[in-house]
């Protein structure tokens, strides 16, 4: 015999279907006319910085494809806690937005022991965006100017060749520690607080190496204060073509930082696949392009999927890493 079901008044049912249905229509029909406002850009970073370069390049052809404003705001802090929260806490409508990277995504999951949002849980991932270039640059009174020659040094000065990094859990740290465990070089850590602290002392020779962004360390390299040893992502920059890969010595040896948009939990999928039509669009184009490569970066479009996928791989990874190097979240 079936168990009975509980009884439901009829009217009140087709009632409750009723609103259902009008508040997922009224739903689709704003995605539909999204946007229909002004859209704030949160660059978790100050200005000048790569995230920011990133954002004013896409905001003006993006502004124009999509019909409404797109209006940078800088929120730097805190390792770009202060502009995610502030995304995670926003309405779900599209109009609120932020460019992340790995940095805020996923070291800080190693750096900090409580972070006040949940990088898998509170954000929409959109779109890839593309990836911030790195060199392995060194001062040229050490007479290094290949890989080879870099890691006979290390090997030679027995854990007191020297490399700088903005500070501890940043990517300039963490890429030269994975370095390091893939040469097998003991190299000594000098953190700095912040990435110009970092290179100035390169340049004066304070410190050796640095594994340093390719848009600050151009014109060094360019102007011989710096010697490009070698690139850490799976291909040559187009910036530094005669540089060779690390992975042409050590292969499938690659790391590079990477740039994605983001809104907060809950967007619309049409919303989401609206966002994600016109920056495929504008960073197909060719001028977007170069306006890119020259701040040292490469710009890809990818899927929503792709990015959720390298936000989920990249938080396993350092986590991993973190463990090797034991180092401690603050």
């Amino acid at each position: 015999m079936s168990p009975r079901l509980p009884h439901i008044p009829r009217r009140r049912s087709l009632a409750a279907l009723a609103a259902g249905l009008l508040l997922g229509a009224a739903g689709t029909a704003a995605a539909q006319d999204y946007p229909r406002q002004p859209i704030k850009l949160l660059v978790p970073s100050v200005p000048g910085s790569a995230p920011d370069a990133f954002a004013r390049i896409l905001a003006e052809p993006l502004s124009g494809g999509l019909g409404q404003k797109v209006v940078v705001e800088n929120k730097p802090g805190a390792g770009g806690l202060i502009a995610m929260e502030t995304l995670a806490k926003a309405e779900p409508n599209g109009y609120t937005l932020a460019i992340a990277h790995d940095g805020n995504m996923a070291i800080n999951t190693i750096v900090y022991k409580q972070l006040p949002y949940r990088p898998l849980q509170d954000f929409t991932p959109v779109s890839l965006l593309g990836f911030n270039e790195f060199v392995l640059a060194a001062n040229p009174t050490l007479k290094i100017k290949t890989f080879a020659e870099f890691v006979a040094y290390a090997r030679g000065r027995q854990g007191k060749a020297t490399y700088g990094s903005a500070g501890v859990g940043s990517p300039n740290h963490l890429f030269m520690e994975q370095l390091m465990q893939a040469a097998g070089i003991p190299l000594s850590h000098v953190p700095y607080k912040g990435g110009p602290a970092a290179m100035q002392d390169l340049l004066g020779g304070q410190i050796d190496v640095m594994l340093v962004g390719l848009s600050p360390a151009l014109p060094h390299i360019q102007g011989g204060k710096l010697v490009a040893v070698a690139v850490p992502q799976a291909a040559r920059s187009k910036m530094l073509p005669g540089t060779p890969t690390v992975a042409e010595s050590i292969p499938g040896f690659s790391t590079r930082t990477w740039f994605g948009l983001y809104g907060p939990a809950g967007l619309p999928a049409a919303v989401v696949e609206r966002l994600n039509r016109e920056l495929r669009r504008v960073l197909a184009d060719p001028s977007v392009k170069d306006r890119i490569a020259a701040q040292g970066m490469v710009a890809e479009a990818g899927s929503p999927a792709t990015l959720a996928a390298m936000t989920e791989e990249d938080i396993r990874r350092y986590r991993q890493l973190a463990d090797a190097i034991k180092l401690e979240a603050n």
